[in-house]
């Protein structure tokens, strides 16, 4: 007869048993897909794609359930990855393959591209494959749950000096940058995107990144006092300096970071327990994608001709709704892009898209090659009206594709799901700080469907937000937190 203990051993054992082999079953369907990609998109091969599209939608979302289940978080890295990578390739690519017309504003941009069908279906395969090897390279990562630290979310004293201390610079060199190139005209006519830089100005456009550092360790301070949705002040506070800019995605970069602290904060606190489907999840959802989609077409118009007034021109429902039409396939859509860079063909950059982002600032005294994929796809396509250079969203799948080919997209996507996983881990056990995390996180989804050319962003992002930490621990500091949250129990995760 076992006792209470060893029945609870042998139920650990067979839970452990049963995660491994779900485990085994998901690496299995994805390699599977994987494989079949790669095969589809081999030259003279494209029967296959009948075949892989709807294997690669099934082993894709088969592993963000998956994934979604085993680490009891829906904001884990790949799931991001995969959710915004729903919206930026997987649903334009259903649309197209159910023969749906696409909107005029924007087929009359996608015929100065000259992509034809085939570009499209085989872009769209492209995106798939992408996506499965970040899900494979997320999966063979491996990590028995060991017993470690809480995650960690407080801070010493001194770093809400040094936040504000961040923020304060952050907001001098913002503003240096607009009046280095434009007039405060701009504010309320939200025409500073269309202004050209001038030279020498960049370093104000890099210190500003202390503004989004400062606002997000500040309010990974208010959240470990409890302060709840107040905790995200300083962070709407920096997405509204840098809406002048008026780059959407930057703007709300750090509104993003506070929300995963207030979420990851909460789920420590209630030991993350199990999730649960609850009716008002039902509305919350489809309220919070409206809500994304809203600002998009608010910042659209900002920065177009309507300025200040943009939030006044955003209340019209149809006029809404007709950018929603438009932007599923040319604003928040970017499959044109991996379309471009299959009509282009594979390797065809050698390498110098990746070796100029990663060697920076060493391009500045050295000169290493470095070339822009989603600017050298509008070049090479349609070319440029008026000597105004511009370029289309590459995503790092289409860079990987344009400098390596198609086996340089499988190595990369698969470094950059290891990446993903590893910092993750890193976070869940309390080795990595939840707010360093929360940048980091956030970085590599922009990265994965902008391009790895905004590297010197993140990087400048990742280390500014350490030196504020750093500099509150020794030079401002007053004392620590104590220690007030307890131990989760271990469990296994896959």
């Amino acid at each position: 007869m076992l006792t209470t203990s060893q029945l609870g051993i042998c139920e650990r054992l067979f839970q452990e048993s049963h995660c491994r082999l779900q485990g085994s079953w998901c690496v299995g369907i994805v390699v599977a897909a994987y494989l079949l990609g790669f095969l589809a998109l081999w030259p003279e091969q494209d029967w296959l794609l009948t075949y892989f599209t709807p294997a690669a939608y099934l082993a894709i979302s088969y592993a963000f359930v998956r994934t979604l289940q085993v680490w009891r978080d829906p904001f884990n890295p790949l799931c991001l990855v995969l959710a915004v990578a729903f919206v930026r390739f997987v649903l334009p690519g259903i649309l197209f393959l159910s023969g749906t017309e696409v909107p005029d504003e924007v087929d009359s941009f996608f015929r100065t591209l000259q992509l034809s069908d085939n570009d499209w279906r085989r872009g769209n395969a492209l995106a798939l494959v992408g996506l499965l090897g970040v899900a494979l390279g997320w999966l063979v990562v491996q990590v028995r749950w060991t017993r470690g630290q809480p995650i960690k979310f407080l801070l010493a004293e001194g770093v809400k000096y040094t936040a504000f201390l961040g923020m304060a610079v952050g907001l001098v060199a913002l503003a240096a940058f607009v009046l280095s190139n434009a007039s405060l005209d701009v504010i309320v006519s939200g025409a500073f995107r269309g202004t050209t830089i001038q030279v020498g100005t960049g370093k104000f456009f890099f210190l500003a990144y202390f503004l989004i550092a400062g606002s997000v360790l500040l309010s990974c301070y208010f959240v470990t006092k409890d302060r709840g949705w107040y905790s995200l002040t300083p962070v709407l506070a920096a997405a509204v300096f840098y809406w002048v800019l008026g780059g959407r995605n930057r703007a709300m970069t750090p509104v993003a970071c506070g929300l995963l602290l207030l979420w990851y904060f909460r789920r420590e606190k209630n030991s993350w327990r199990k999730l649960s489907i609850k009716p008002r999840y039902f509305a919350l959802v489809p309220c919070g994608v409206m809500l994304v989609a809203w600002l998009s077409y608010v910042g659209l118009l900002y920065r177009g001709e309507h300025g200040i007034g943009a939030f006044a021109e955003a209340m019209s429902l149809s006029g809404f709704w007709e950018h929603v039409q438009i932007s599923v396939f040319g604003d928040l859509g970017q499959l044109h892009g991996l379309a471009g860079a299959i009509a282009i063909g594979p390797g065809v950059l050698n390498g110098s898209t990746f070796l100029g982002a990663l060697s920076w600032p060493l391009g500045a005294i050295f000169p290493i090659p470095g070339r822009s994929a989603g600017v050298f796809i509008v070049e090479t396509l349609a070319g440029f009206m008026n000597g105004q250079r511009w370029g289309v969203n590459a995503s790092l799948i289409g860079d990987a594709y344009l400098n390596f080919g198609l086996g340089g997209v499988m190595i990369v996507m698969l470094i950059f799901g290891a990446l993903l996983k590893t910092i993750y881990i890193r976070f869940r056990q309390g080795r990595l700080h939840g707010a360093v995390y929360a940048v980091a996180a956030l970085s590599f989804v922009q990265i994965s469907w902008v391009s790895i050319e905004v590297w010197p962003q993140a990087l400048v992002t990742l280390s500014t937000t350490w030196l504020l930490i750093f500099l509150g621990r020794t030079v401002f500091r007053v004392r620590y937190a104590p220690e007030e949250y307890r131990r989760v129990e271990p469990r296994v995760y896959l």
